[in-house]
């Protein structure tokens, strides 16, 4: 592992353990058994590394999605295999949507362009799902537009229990997570009507 992969690494878990405002460039120096002047070699600042850390998790996410979705028979195939490989990559790595989510970041450019870029993604990648779906005669013709907006809505509010570390659970019964994101599409394919 190179210096600066390193670095990367031990800032990553000081992030994540305690958060971007109490972990200083001294606590990553410590970490890595490096001095500062060597971080500062690699990095300008402490927002720099945070910067390098969500554009390298951003674009692994993305190319996860792209990799699931290329698994897919159909367009449901497709919708499935996207919510569950982005629900168990923000279970396993919940720094980054913590990092993008959260208030604190607000106005730092980086975090606001990373966001709108992933929103791009996610909507992109949702339409063209909708669109094929509705070309296979899998759904009715809607304005897809407007419906991968709703659903990815509806994907990210499940998204914060699993970024937390916490599981499905209603009263004492844990819900799997596979099982939860069927049910959740299958509601959207189907309804609930009789």
């Amino acid at each position: 592992m190179s210096k600066k992969e390193l670095i990367l690494k031990k800032a990553k878990e000081l992030i994540a353990r305690f958060g971007f405002k109490k972990t200083t460039m001294e606590d990553i120096a410590k970490a890595t058994r490096m001095g500062k002047a060597t971080l500062y070699y690699y990095f300008k600042s402490k927002e720099d590394i945070l910067r390098e850390i969500i554009e390298i998790e951003g674009e692994k996410l993305r190319n996860i999605l792209e990799d699931a979705v290329k698994k897919g028979k159909n367009a449901k195939d497709k919708l499935r295999l996207y919510a569950t490989a982005r629900f168990k990559f923000l279970y396993e790595v919940g720094l980054y949507y913590k990092t993008i989510k959260d208030e604190f970041y607000k106005n730092i450019e980086f975090i606001e362009k990373e966001r709108k870029r992933f929103d791009d993604f996610d909507l992109t990648m949702l339409k063209n799902i909708l669109d094929e779906g509705i070309k296979n005669g899998e759904f009715k013709p809607i304005d897809t537009e407007y419906y991968a907006f709703l659903l990815l809505k509806g994907i990210r509010g499940l998204e914060y229990p699993v970024v937390l570390g916490q599981s499905f659970a209603l009263d004492d019964r844990k819900i799997d997570l596979e099982y939860a994101v069927k049910t959740f599409l299958d509601m959207l394919f189907y309804g609930i009507a009789v």
